[in-house]
């Protein structure tokens, strides 16, 4: 079996002092990988901070005899995030991977969120990776190489109840991860992982207060055939993997939930499609929604130029010109 070993690399984890990054930050260390640990130490919602988490796991880190250093800085500001990368730069020399996996929560019915709990959330999320990855990859680009993982989540591309606010900011990194690699220079990989563990500041409210508890009753009666699975460490074998050297793979996404590893990706049905330069009436695509939805054979574009191949696949199919 092929040895994953990161000696003489440096990785940023941001949220490495909560359940997930502190396991990322182990396991990463124990091959060789010097870290910066990236934590603000707020509450679940983004609120307050203390540097004992970052502290914590850096602590933990050395002395284990690996190298790693602290960060407080918030990724929701772009000074923030040219902070962190900064610091990894003064104190190794170079970023050779990034795990953006900084996050919060402030979950309620879609009806009810504030401007607050959806700006909150975006910042930390989405602008976090922009504020956190465009330094990085500045210096990715003049290293020749670099590795970027996007930590997403199941509650936006499946969806979860009650988390309109944290699914849509974790789907908008879907599309940064989709633009960044398409630009990105050989030897930089940008891919998504979608993790799912216990444990972690998460979703630390009383589960009396929460307004999910129906949905978080439903999903323990799933995982308890699984909970064995569920833990951090089984997801920091798949980002560690992605981090890599060895993944040479670009504009994937990647879940793990208890112990099933798996490619997600967004597929497109083979369609029906209405030649002529007239357009069809809505009554046209209604005749034709059982063909439109079809999912039996699908392709899996990698770009919008690659779903327009997908036309012109269709028109030759019909004997159409090109």
């Amino acid at each position: 079996m092929e040895k994953i070993d990161f000696s003489g690399q440096v990785v940023v984890v941001t949220g490495a002092g909560g359940a997930l990054g502190a396991a990322f930050c182990r396991d990463l260390a124990r091959r060789g990988a010097a870290i910066l640990a990236n934590d603000l130490g707020g509450a679940p919602t983004g609120a307050g901070g203390t540097p004992d988490y970052a502290d914590a796991i850096v602590a933990e880190v050395r002395a284990a005899g690996g190298q790693a250093v602290a960060n407080y800085d918030t990724v929701a500001t772009a000074a923030g995030g040219e902070a962190i990368i900064a610091a990894a730069l003064s104190a190794f020399g170079r970023v050779d991977a990034v795990i953006s996996n900084a996050g919060n929560q402030r979950n309620g019915a879609f009806g009810a969120l504030s401007e607050a709990d959806i700006e909150a959330v975006f910042a930390v999320h989405a602008k976090g990776a922009f504020h956190v990855c465009q330094p990085a990859y500045r210096q990715m680009v003049r290293q020749g190489y670099g590795r970027i993982v996007l930590v997403s989540s199941q509650s936006g591309v499946f969806g979860n109840p009650f988390r309109a606010n944290y699914g849509a900011a974790k789907t908008a990194l879907i599309g940064l991860m989709n633009v960044i690699a398409q630009e990105a220079p050989p030897g930089i990989a940008v891919n998504a992982l979608f993790p799912n563990a216990q444990g972690g500041r998460l979703g630390g409210t009383p589960l009396h207060e929460r307004p999910d508890i129906a949905f978080l009753e439903a999903a323990g009666a799933r995982t308890r055939h699984f909970a064995q699975a569920m833990s951090p460490a089984h997801v920091a074998a798949l980002a560690t993997y992605m981090a890599s050297r060895q993944c040479d793979r670009s504009q994937h996404m990647y879940s793990v939930l208890g112990g099933k590893y798996a490619r997600i990706f967004i597929g497109l049905t083979q369609g029906w499609y209405h030649d002529g330069a007239a357009p069809p009436a809505a009554e046209d695509v209604l005749a034709q929604l059982a063909r439109i939805e079809e999912a039996q054979g699908y392709d899996t574009p990698l770009s919008g130029l690659e779903e327009m191949d997908t036309v012109l696949a269709a028109r030759a199919a019909l004997g159409l010109g090109g």
